[in-house]
């Protein structure tokens, strides 16, 4: 390996090191802002997955994001609890849903989108 190559692998290893310092490799910690543009993103694509892994027969729309937690591994986990409902503008109560997405290299996953039963804590 050469000496430059060296250098910037080093460099971009303490740079990734020391912004994960706060987040420890392997804990849950929550997003600090939920409503960025990429945490809508992968809601999305979580909300999108569910519908085409149900054949449309349980169409959801998303309606906001309201907690979210993320995991530093192998890859990057998300924790999404979000509120959907069946896309009828009239009924705007919508139902929770936590989903857990992985993200490895820029690729999506989705590991599962669950419904959250209300008083079941």
């Amino acid at each position: 390996m050469k000496p430059v190559t060296f250098l910037v692998t080093l460099i971009t290893f303490v740079v990734v090191l020391s912004s994960v310092s706060a987040n420890p490799y392997g804990g849950w910690q929550p997003i600090k802002s939920i409503h960025t543009y990429r945490v809508k993103e992968i809601d999305k694509f979580a909300v999108g997955m569910h519908n085409l892994e149900n054949d449309f027969k349980h169409r959801l729309r998303l309606v906001n994001i309201r907690r979210g937690l993320f995991q530093v591994a192998d890859d990057v986990n998300y924790k999404l609890d979000v509120m959907a409902d069946g896309g009828n503008r009239l009924d705007s109560k919508g139902s929770m849903y936590q989903t857990e997405v992985h993200e490895r290299l820029g690729v999506l996953e989705l590991k599962f989108f669950t419904p959250i039963y209300e008083g079941l804590n």
